[in-house]
């Protein structure tokens, strides 16, 4: 797991972010994005008294609220469909994501 707390301390020390990724043994795009993140959220090395580990990922990295609705396919209409000459499943789904794009057009204007 990244040690987002390094990538800080490391950063308040003035090392580049090539030398930071090297020292915590992560990508360069990774502190990249943290640093941005910590940047955003008004975070710096000198943590709040007592944020763990656990906390700081948590601060840079907020759980999303919504968990996305997955809607399950109704095939008796795919079925029917597919009998049809020159339909194929590529071509429902299609349909089926342009569908739905319309409506969430439609849902957010």
């Amino acid at each position: 797991m990244t040690n987002y707390r390094e990538i800080l301390r490391l950063n308040s020390l003035g090392l580049n972010k090539t030398q930071i990724a090297e020292v915590c043994g992560c990508s360069r795009t990774t502190v990249i994005k943290v640093l941005e993140l910590a940047r955003t959220n008004r975070l710096s090395y000198t943590l709040p008294e007592g944020m763990s580990d656990k906390q700081l990922a948590e601060a840079l990295f907020p759980a999303s609220a919504e968990k996305p609705e997955y809607k399950m396919p109704d095939y008796e209409y795919v079925a029917r469909e597919m009998q049809k000459s020159g339909v194929t499943l590529n071509l429902l789904w299609l349909s089926t994501v342009s569908s739905a794009a319309i409506m969430v057009k439609h849902l957010t204007s």
